[in-house]
């Protein structure tokens, strides 16, 4: 995404942001509001864990309805076919930016990602091609999907969808050409044969450990108030689905790459970064790589050790190593923010953009959904207080509830349950409480306020 549309070079795969950049006043509005109610929800806020339970309103009949067979053959049949549609455009089409494919791969499927999952809950996981690929198979094959030729160890995580995260990072953001059908040809069959033939080996728990969509929409997901609670979709307090989530193996890291590879391409497009890489003599592309891997290291690390800290404050209940995975939904929210905050008017225009392109895949003049006559409304860049507006509330309340969520871990987490190490006096266990969190604080913070600034940076 970019700062502005004077840059040319599309940094996020293709396009680029028009927006302005956000106002000074927003910033320290933006900056001053999560500080005051960080420091209030930590000092003033509950000592119990209120979100312990997920409850919600059963939704028995939309229950029925989703599972039905025939309503999710429809579903995955659908989704099948959008995916083979922007394969035609891929490997037939002519290699220009107005092929759909890449609005689909860098538009539709990674920024629409977002929406979807927070609107659909876990409908990117129950429509996921991959899945039914591999379920196609073995039904040729007569297995079923969850056997494999060897079972995936459980310590695997959602690491191997951790690393794929990366690598799509740098593809939109690093890779040379990457907005050429070669490039792309090859790192979508890459995906699609890792997905399908893991499937093949370890069954089709190896698609959750392993493909980065899915583990990306999964964990947005868990901010839906769509959630199954004992197999039922019930409507929830999208709070109590994320502080009841027990993250696998690997979650930090997810959470990490997709905060600091977000940060980076906003970060990237700051005339400061320009201006630098240009007077370099070094290539580009080293630059990127350099400044990708950077800062999702400062993430990840900085995220760790705020989680680790609190291990000084427990018993040897929890190993110190374990609390990044623990702590990994408070930074959920934030992702969010950021993601709607930097990525909202590329999702808007690139995406009718994409639509337009979508019904004429090979560039031959089709107009096949009646799209191609169509023009980009681009209208939103005539409003750029609402946008600004956006922006700063998307950082601040996806602040506000990572918050909230960490305040909500750290009490199961401290607990005196959980045998906390300072005292069994309550005044005494309050302040070790208090303590054991402020890294975590800290750390929130900086995120919120270094969103805002990259915002606000021309």
């Amino acid at each position: 995404m970019h700062r502005t549309s004077q840059h040319l070079m599309p940094l996020h795969g293709i396009g680029s942001r028009g927006d302005l950049p956000l106002p000074f006043s927003y910033l320290v509005i933006g900056a001053a509001a999560a500080l005051v109610v960080s420091f209030v929800i930590l000092v003033f806020a509950w000592r119990r864990p209120r979100f312990a339970t997920v409850r919600g309103i059963p939704l028995r009949g939309l229950t029925r309805a989703v599972d039905h067979a025939v309503v999710r053959a429809i579903a995955q049949l659908a989704i099948l076919a959008l995916y083979a549609w922007a394969g035609l455009a891929l490997f037939a089409g002519q290699d220009r930016l107005t092929n759909p494919a890449f609005g689909f791969v860098y538009v539709w499927m990674w920024v629409g990602l977002v929406p979807l999952s927070l609107a659909g809950g876990q409908l990117w996981r129950a429509t996921n091609p991959l899945r039914t690929i591999h379920r196609g198979l073995c039904g040729v094959a007569r297995v079923e999907p969850d056997q494999g030729l060897f079972t995936l160890p459980g310590c695997i995580g959602v690491w191997p969808a951790a690393l794929g995260l990366f690598g799509f990072a740098w593809l939109e953001l690093v890779q040379p050409d990457r907005t050429t059908v070669s490039v792309l040809r090859l790192w979508a069959v890459v995906w699609l044969v890792v997905g399908v033939l893991g499937a093949v080996i370890f069954g089709n728990r190896w698609i959750a450990a392993a493909d980065p969509f899915e583990a990306y929409a999964s964990t947005v997901s868990r901010l839906s108030p769509w959630q199954r609670v004992d197999s039922h979709l019930r409507f929830v307090n999208p709070l109590t689905g994320l502080s009841s989530w027990d993250p696998p193996a690997g979650s930090a890291a997810v959470v990490a790459v997709l905060l600091g590879s977000t940060a980076f391409d906003s970060f990237s497009n700051t005339s400061a970064w320009i201006q630098t890489v240009q007077d370099s003599d070094l290539e580009s592309v080293w630059w990127t790589a350099g400044g990708l891997v950077t800062m999702v290291t400062i993430v990840g690390t900085t995220f760790a050790l705020a989680s680790m800290l609190m291990a000084r404050f427990t018993s040897a209940r929890y190993r110190a190593w374990d609390y990044p995975r623990l702590m990994a939904g408070s930074v959920v929210p934030i992702v969010v923010g950021y993601v709607v905050a930097h990525y909202t008017t590329l999702l808007v225009v690139e995406g009718q953009r994409t639509a337009i392109n979508w019904s004429d895949p090979l560039g031959r003049g089709w107009n096949v959904f009646g799209s191609a006559e169509m023009g980009v409304n681009s209208a939103i860049f005539n409003h750029p207080t609402a946008v600004a507006v956006l922006q700063l509330a998307a950082m601040v309340i996806g602040h506000i509830l990572g918050i909230v969520i960490a305040h909500e871990r750290a009490l199961r987490l401290l607990g005196p349950g959980e045998g906390i190490a300072s005292s069994n006096r309550p005044k005494r266990h309050g302040t070790a409480l208090l303590l054991a969190q402020l890294p975590m604080l800290a750390v929130m913070v900086c995120y919120t306020c270094s969103g805002l600034l990259l915002l606000f940076s021309p």
